[in-house]
C-alpha cells in the first residue's frame, strides 16, 4: 500500500511539473516570439466615447487595460470626447518583444491621438501609475497638444530597491513581480492569476485583464518607465503647463511621501491628498476623482462623468 501511495504521489507531482513546464515554455515563447516595436505597423487597442469639444485622454497603470476607466463612468456629456487606450503591450493592444522605452510608449500613443484628431491642441490628459508617468511624459514632449494633466498615485521611485522594499508591506505576489531575480514568476502567471490572488480592491474584469500582458511587456515597462524614467526633469519638462496631483494618503504601492518630495518640478501644480485612500482611489472613488478633475479643469460642472454611488 505504501508503495503504491508513493507511485501515485510522485506521478501526481510529475504532472503538477509538467503543467508547469508547458506553462512557463508557452507564457516564454508568448514574449519572445512577438515582433519588434515598429510604429508604422502597430496600432494600440482603444475605445473613444463621446465627440464633443472637450477631448481627455486616459492612461492605465501597469499590467492594466481601458476597463480601469469604466469603472464608475456615467453617462458622457456631448460636450465631451474620451479616449480611453491600452497601452503598449498590455490590455488588447500588441505586445512587441522590444525594450518598452518611455518613447516607444508615447510614440504609440502619439499614433492614437492623431488618428483622433487629439493632437490639435486644447486636450486633457488623465493617467493612473505608470499612466501617469506616461501623461506627463505625454505633455512634456507636446505642451501645444494639452491645456493640462491629472495624474492619479504617480509612482516616484529612486530604484528598484525602493519599489521591492514598498511591496513588500503588500502581498507575496506583489513581492515576488518587483524583483527581478524572481523574473521567472511572471511565466506562470497563467496558473496564479486566479480568484484567489485577486486584491480586493480590484474588480474581476480589471483583474482579469491584468493577466492579458507577457513578461517581456510587464518587466520591461517596469524598468524603462517606473524606474528609468526621470520624473524630476519631466516635471520640468512640462513647464507651466497645470497639473493635478491626486494621490490617496495611504497609498503602499507609490508613496505619498516620495510625489510630495517631486512637487518643486512642477511650476503650476496641484495637490490633493485623499485621506484613507489607496492606490486604487479611482475605483474605490470615480466620482470624487472626475469632480477633482473637472473643478481643476475649470468648466464648473462637479460630477458629469461619474454616479455618485461607488462600483
Amino acid at each position: 500500500m505504501i508503495i503504491i501511495l508513493k507511485r501515485a504521489l510522485y506521478i501526481a507531482l510529475t504532472i503538477i511539473l509538467l503543467i508547469f513546464a508547458g506553462v512557463g515554455l508557452q507564457s516564454y515563447l508568448d514574449g519572445v516570439l512577438e515582433p519588434p516595436y515598429d510604429q508604422d505597423a502597430i496600432t494600440l487597442n482603444y475605445e473613444r466615447i463621446g465627440d464633443g469639444p472637450d477631448k481627455i485622454v486616459l492612461l492605465h497603470g501597469l499590467t492594466g487595460s481601458l476597463k480601469y476607466w469604466k469603472k464608475g463612468l456615467g453617462e458622457v456629456p456631448d460636450s465631451h470626447s474620451l479616449l480611453l487606450i491600452d497601452l503598449l503591450g498590455f490590455g488588447d493592444s500588441p505586445k512587441p518583444n522590444d525594450a518598452y522605452t518611455l518613447e516607444q510608449h508615447l510614440g504609440a500613443i502619439e499614433k492614437v491621438l492623431r488618428i483622433e484628431g487629439f493632437d490639435s491642441g486644447g486636450s486633457f490628459a488623465v493617467g493612473h501609475s505608470m499612466g501617469a508617468i506616461l501623461a506627463i511624459g505625454l505633455v512634456a514632449k507636446h505642451p501645444d497638444w494639452f491645456d493640462g494633466l491629472a495624474v492619479i498615485g504617480l509612482p516616484n521611485y529612486a530604484d528598484k530597491d525602493s519599489i521591492r522594499n514598498g511591496f513588500a508591506k503588500l502581498s507575496l505576489w506583489d513581492r515576488l513581480s518587483v524583483d527581478s531575480r524572481f523574473e521567472l514568476i511572471c511565466f506562470f502567471h497563467p496558473l496564479y492569476m486566479t480568484e484567489w490572488f485577486r486584491p480586493k480592491n480590484l474588480p474581476q474584469d480589471i483583474f482579469e485583464d491584468a493577466r492579458k500582458h507577457t513578461w517581456v511587456s510587464y518587466y520591461n515597462s517596469l524598468d524603462e518607465i517606473l524606474i528609468k524614467t526621470d520624473l524630476w526633469q519631466l516635471g520640468l519638462a512640462i513647464g507651466e503647463k497645470r497639473i493635478l496631483l491626486i494621490h490617496g494618503e495611504n497609498d503602499v504601492s507609490a508613496p505619498i511621501e516620495n510625489v510630495a518630495a517631486l512637487l518643486p518640478a512642477f511650476s503650476n501644480a496641484q495637490f490633493e491628498r485623499l485621506a484613507g485612500a489607496d492606490h486604487q482611489v479611482y475605483l474605490a472613488e470615480p466620482a470624487s476623482i472626475w469632480a477633482l478633475i473637472e473643478e481643476f479643469k475649470g468648466n464648473g460642472v462637479a460630477t458629469p462623468l461619474a454616479r455618485s454611488d461607488s462600483p
